[in-house]
């Protein structure tokens, strides 16, 4: 492993159920000499990637909430969904709209629209969520390139089966294939109970996948129809040629 993979690795450590790491915890998990282990967190330290809060504990650092501001000003993907999603969810009168995009093999959201409502939903910003669970993930995973999905099921076979996408390659490549087709996923109760979530994805100008924008409704009485699933076919389109745009300027 690099250097630079060694630095991450320690970063990786840090998690919703464990934010605070000693240095005596990263030496043992990570399998680093104490020394070795030293000279990385004092030099994510020094780089505000962590932080020290005494008595050799660090968190995550305020270079992550620098980062996180130049992301919400600058990412494309982001300003371009925030211009179109609110009208969009005007148009369907309630519920809640959700931008997410790949992260390794999980799934981020990275924007949700409105930011404050009373629903309570797993999908939050920046909480990693499963690949094979959900119409929000599932699309996005549907439209990943062949080779990335033959990876996917080799490494993840059993999550794949037990989330009923299929127990061997050609059942899980033809049932991603027939998603595809439809451009539409709609799932219900697959992350949160009495949720249903319809899914379409956002692509690039070359075509390739950037994410998924997912209409959630929390009322059992309304049927996902056509008009719906249309409506946010067009938001991505919409997206998708004002990314293009903010490229093509700043090239």
């Amino acid at each position: 492993m690099s250097s630079l993979g060694r630095l991450l690795s320690i970063l990786d450590l840090y998690s919703e159920t464990k934010p605070i790491w000693t240095l005596e915890d990263i030496t043992l998990e990570t399998g680093f000499a104490r020394s070795t282990a030293y000279r990385y967190v004092k030099e994510l330290c020094d780089s505000g990637l962590l932080m020290s809060i005494g008595k050799g504990a660090h968190v995550l650092g305020p270079r992550f909430i620098e980062f996180d501001r130049l992301i919400r000003n600058n990412d494309p993907l982001l300003i371009a969904s925030q211009r179109i999603m609110p009208d969009l969810l005007g148009e369907f009168g309630e519920g809640v709209l959700l931008l997410s995009s790949l992260y390794k093999n999980k799934v981020l959201c990275i924007h949700q629209e409105p930011l404050i409502n009373e629903f309570k939903i797993s999908y939050t910003r920046g909480r990693p969520m499963p690949l094979f669970y959900g119409a929000t993930s599932k699309i996005i995973l549907c439209n990943l390139p062949e080779t990335v999905l033959v990876k996917l099921f080799l490494q993840h076979r059993r999550e794949i089966a037990q989330a009923g996408l299929g127990d061997e390659w050609d059942d899980f490549q033809a049932y991603l294939a027939e998603m595809s087709h439809k451009k539409f996923c709609i799932s219900s109760n697959e992350v949160d109970q009495g949720v249903t979530g319809v899914s379409t994805a956002i692509f690039s100008e070359t075509q390739s996948i950037l994410g998924s924008l997912t209409y959630v409704t929390f009322n059992s009485n309304r049927s996902v129809d056509e008009t719906i699933i249309s409506r946010l076919l067009v938001g991505c389109e919409k997206i998708k040629k004002a990314i293009t745009s903010t490229i093509n300027k700043g090239s």
